[in-house]
């Protein structure tokens, strides 16, 4: 059973998402944001959970007590520098497990990041670990370069409709991929890299149909056709996914 996690990326979308399950649980979480500098978007989601009793926000990156899991959302950093691999090393030896969280499509990165970290820790072949990776995730806080939230944006703003584009072949919504995460790792100790699919496979479908988009072609990279997949259980509809991600969106562009 977990008690306490570290989630690096605490203001990612999934990051973001995965705090607030943990919380639920009442897993002690301490959430890490990429930046030294927050924008006004992390300040807006650290101040959503940070009245909870179960989250802590860590801005040092300093720990020295025994982690049962650190999450690394790694779909809104592309590099980092010497002491901040150092910090999140340091971070590593703490954990029981570590989970390294990306979209399939930085497939690279994340074996990158990944091997940076392992090949630094003391006891490596002891470390329990695992990579999953995301198709498309929608919902709130979904990254502004997303055809979802671009369409939703411009009926929030009530422009014109023009034609819009999205290139996958799967989506989740933000909350299932939350919970698929916890239950996936209480389950599949044994599994070091796994591809999320939604266990409706007319999702993606449902989706484009609902907003209006067009879907092109996307093949996926081999490394990534071999990967063990985890059916997702969808809990949520197309429709009722699409209706948070415009509440959240439509609650931001009031305060703002």
């Amino acid at each position: 059973m977990m008690k306490n996690a570290v989630v690096l990326g605490a203001t990612t979308q999934v990051g973001f998402a995965l705090c607030q399950y943990l919380i639920d649980k009442e897993v002690d979480v301490t959430g890490v944001v990429w930046s030294e500098k927050m924008d006004g978007k992390s300040e807006e989601m650290l101040m959503e959970i940070g009245r909870n009793a179960f989250f802590s926000s860590q801005s040092e990156r300093f720990f020295n007590q025994s982690i049962d899991a650190v999450f690394y959302c790694l779909d809104e950093i592309d590099n980092l520098d010497e002491t901040e691999q150092k910090q999140y090393v340091d971070l590593a030896e703490h954990a029981k497990k570590l989970v390294f969280i990306s979209s399939y499509r930085k497939f690279g990165w994340n074996r990158e990041f990944r091997q940076q970290v392992m090949s630094k820790l003391t006891d490596s072949q002891d470390q329990a670990y695992c990579a999953i990776y995301l198709p498309m995730v929608y919902g709130p806080w979904q990254h502004e370069e997303e055809s979802v939230h671009k369409r939703l944006l411009e009926e929030l703003e009530q422009k014109e409709s023009v034609p819009m584009a999205i290139k996958e072949h799967d989506v989740l919504f933000v909350e299932d991929v939350s919970e698929a995460i916890y239950n996936f790792l209480i389950r599949n100790e044994d599994v070091k890299e796994v591809l999320f699919e939604n266990d409706n496979s007319k999702a993606l479908e449902e989706l484009i149909k609902e907003l209006n988009l067009t879907c092109l072609t996307i093949v996926e990279p081999e490394e990534v056709k071999k990967l063990t997949k985890y059916k997702v259980p969808q809990h949520h509809t197309i429709k009722e996914g699409i209706q948070a991600q415009r509440d959240q969106l439509n609650q931001r562009l009031k305060i703002d």
